[in-house]
C-alpha cells in the first residue's frame, strides 16, 4: 500500500474484498469520514453508500482519481498506477490513518489489498500485498521472512450407516399342564348267596363312557420390550500433523566484517553476531 501524509491506499481485485476490508476498518475504530472508496456499482442502502467516493466526496464513477491522489500527497507515478487500476475495474480504498498506518495497511493487506509497490508482482501474477514501509536508514535493505501456519479445517463425511429392523425367530417352548382322564376299574365282591330269578346264560352288557382332558394351544402376541434408535454427537480430540516451512535469514560475509544482529527471533534472544564474527576470526587459521 502507498502511504502519504498519514494516507494508506490499497487496490483490490473485486468489490467484495474491498467491502470486507472496509467492514474490518470500521470495526477497528476507523470512522466513515476517514475512509474513501473508488469503485463502480455502489448499491443504494449498502455499506459503501456511507463511505465517501475518492476523494472529494463526489461521484467519480465516470471520472478519474489521479488528481485527487496527487493533491493528497501521493507521488504522481503512484497516482498514475492507481488511475490505471481503477480504469481496469479494480476498486480502490484509501484510509486517513491518523497515526495508525500500520494497522490500516495490515487490514487492507489481509483482504487482498495491494499498492503501487506491487506493480511488478501484480503483472507477473503474484498476489502478496505489501504493507506500509517504515522510514529506513541510509543504505538499509529489508528482507521479509515468512512461515507457514498449520490450520485445521473440518468437514462432515459419511462413515457408515446404521439400520434397525426386526427378524422373526422361531423356537420351541414347553409348559406343563395338569390334565385328568378316566380309567375303568373292575372290582370283584362276593355275592349274597340268595336265589336269583335270572336264568343263567342271559346276555347282559353294561356301558360306561370314559373321558379324558386333552390339551390344545393357542398363541397371542404381547409387547415384550421397546428398542429406541437414534444418533447423538460425541466430541473427541484428534491430533493432526503436517510439515510446515519457514524462512530464516542467514548472514554470509567475507573479509573483516562486523555484523550486529539485534532483536528477538522466535522467542529467543539473538546473540550479537559481531561476537560470532570475532570468534570466527579468532578460530580461523592464519594465512
Amino acid at each position: 500500500m502507498t502511504t502519504a501524509q498519514q494516507l494508506v491506499v490499497g487496490v483490490f481485485q473485486d468489490r467484495a474484498q474491498a467491502e470486507q476490508a472496509i467492514n474490518e476498518l470500521l470495526q477497528a475504530g476507523f470512522g466513515h469520514n476517514q475512509i474513501r472508496f473508488a469503485g463502480r456499482g455502489i448499491s443504494p442502502g449498502g455499506m459503501l453508500e456511507k463511505i465517501k467516493s475518492l476523494f472529494t466526496g463526489q461521484d467519480i464513477s465516470a471520472g478519474g482519481i489521479h488528481d485527487d491522489l496527487v493533491k493528497m500527497g501521493v507521488p504522481p507515478e503512484d497516482a498514475r498506477y492507481y488511475q490505471s487500476e481503477f480504469e481496469a475495474g479494480h476498486p480502490i480504498v484509501a484510509v486517513q490513518a491518523n497515526g495508525h498506518m500500520q494497522e490500516a495497511a495490515n487490514i487492507l493487506a489481509r483482504h487482498g489489498g495491494y499498492g503501487a509497490s506491487q506493480r511488478f508482482a501484480q503483472s507477473t501474477g503474484y498476489g502478496t500485498a505489501t504493507s506500509v514501509q517504515q522510514p529506513t536508514t541510509e543504505g538499509e535493505q529489508r528482507m521479509k521472512l515468512r512461515e507457514e501456519e498449520l490450520r485445521a479445517h473440518k468437514q462432515t463425511v459419511e462413515t457408515g450407516e446404521a439400520r434397525l429392523h426386526k427378524d422373526v425367530v422361531a423356537e420351541q417352548k414347553s409348559m406343563d399342564v395338569p390334565v385328568t382322564h378316566e380309567e375303568v376299574y373292575v372290582e370283584h365282591r362276593p355275592g349274597s348267596g340268595l336265589p336269583s330269578d335270572q336264568p343263567i346264560g342271559r346276555e347282559e352288557t353294561y356301558r360306561i363312557p370314559v373321558y379324558e382332558e386333552q390339551v390344545t394351544t393357542e398363541k397371542q402376541s404381547v409387547e415384550r420390550e421397546e428398542v429406541s434408535f437414534g444418533k447423538r454427537p460425541v466430541q473427541e480430540t484428534q491430533r493432526v500433523t503436517d510439515t510446515v516451512q519457514r524462512e530464516e535469514a542467514h548472514v554470509e560475509y567475507t573479509g573483516d566484517v562486523n555484523v550486529r544482529d539485534k532483536g528477538v527471533r522466535r522467542g529467543e534472544d539473538i546473540e550479537d553476531i559481531s561476537d560470532q564474527t570475532r570468534r570466527h576470526r579468532d578460530d580461523s587459521p592464519d594465512l
